[in-house]
């Protein structure tokens, strides 16, 4: 008996294949039928802001009270208490949240403390050794090992890798492939801080730093930014909500702590015009990049005076360190000290 056409365009493939008894021909790939798979529905820890088991972002110009926003949430959640403008009973649950810019004892505990957080569920899992990034086996351990339901990564560049450019798609997919990935294994909520670019007068989306596949890769995206009728008050902003239709804007105080005031019923595009007046003021790491070269210019100093000279100004080593490997600055030994220099 001659082969079927289907036979014979198998066959043709070179594709491995094992004729079962009823005569069909199943691919050694494993592969999944959607009649098999049960369809869940999308849980969330803050609707329709943040969902379990995905990534958000949260954005912001440098200034506008992005990671003091994070942080009155986090104090919420530790406490099991309910989160601005829901009327949904809560218990506490444990979070991760790891920081690259702000100093965990001076600045990230003392803002916990005055949000009214219950810092024994908020953990921070130790970098002191090796830095962390979003293919780390580390993370899933500690979500697990914590039952963690929250794990904020604070900020986007300092995570997603150093060998990763932010402006490369295809970089920048694989390396949120991983991420999610760990996200729908452990029903984790993944909150990401991001500094947004400096370009002016287009869609938010198209402001988050990097390549438009960072907005892509991500289910939700809130910005942070200043509320033009008043100083010292901002505005969370959906810009992109996959999963569900997108929430209202919501307005808060800032000081030394949050203050949530209301749901706003103005539109996204008129309430994020006020990003633009942020976007002079320069991020942690653009003062490095803008400095250190020019301590540089007379020669080489001592590693640990200049990591000294950028904590004085609040600026953590790792931040200075992932600069520093960025501007491809050299590390020279002389007696028993380190210096770094500039490349010649």
């Amino acid at each position: 008996m001659g082969e079927t056409p289907g036979q014979e365009r198998i066959r043709r493939t070179g594709l491995l294949f094992e004729l079962h008894k009823g005569g069909t021909f199943v691919n050694e790939q494993e592969i999944l039928c959607f009649a098999d798979i049960q369809a869940e529905e999308v849980k969330w820890l803050w609707y329709p802001y943040i969902p379990y088991g995905k990534i958000t972002i949260l954005q912001g110009d440098p200034g506008c009270g992005k990671t003091m926003a994070v942080l009155s949430l986090a104090a919420l959640l530790s406490k099991g208490e309910s989160l601005p403008f829901e009327e949904a009973v809560r218990e506490p649950i444990n979070i991760l949240y790891q920081t690259s810019e702000d100093g965990i004892a001076d600045t990230i505990k003392p803002r916990l403390e005055s949000a009214g957080a219950n810092c024994t569920r908020i953990k921070i899992i130790n970098e002191e050794k090796r830095a962390l990034t979003f293919d780390d086996p580390r993370l899933e351990q500690s979500i697990l090992q914590e039952n963690a339901r929250l794990l904020i990564l604070d900020p986007l560049s300092a995570y997603i890798g150093p060998t990763v450019s932010m402006n490369q798609a295809n970089e920048v997919r694989g390396a949120f492939r991983s991420l999610y990935a760990m996200a729908q294994r452990t029903r984790c909520a993944v909150l990401i801080v991001a500094h947004m670019n400096k370009m002016s007068g287009i869609n938010a989306l198209y402001r988050t730093s990097g390549s438009i596949d960072i907005a892509g890769a991500v289910r939700s995206i809130l910005t942070v930014t200043r509320y033009q009728r008043s100083p010292t008050q901002r505005v969370l902003v959906p810009v992109k909500s996959n999963l569900a239709a997108a929430g209202p804007a919501l307005l808060f105080e800032l000081s030394d702590h949050v203050e949530w005031l209301r749901q706003l019923d103005e539109d996204a595009e008129s309430l994020l015009n006020g990003c633009d007046s942020l976007s002079e003021a320069p991020t942690k790491q653009q003062q490095v990049e803008e400095e250190l070269p020019r301590l540089l210019e007379k020669g080489p100093i001592p590693n640990q005076e200049i990591i000294q000279h950028f904590k004085s100004k609040g600026i953590q080593d790792r931040t200075v360190n992932l600069v520093k490997g960025r501007l491809n600055i050299r590390s020279v030994r002389k007696g028993d000290k380190w210096y770094w220099q500039l490349n010649a």
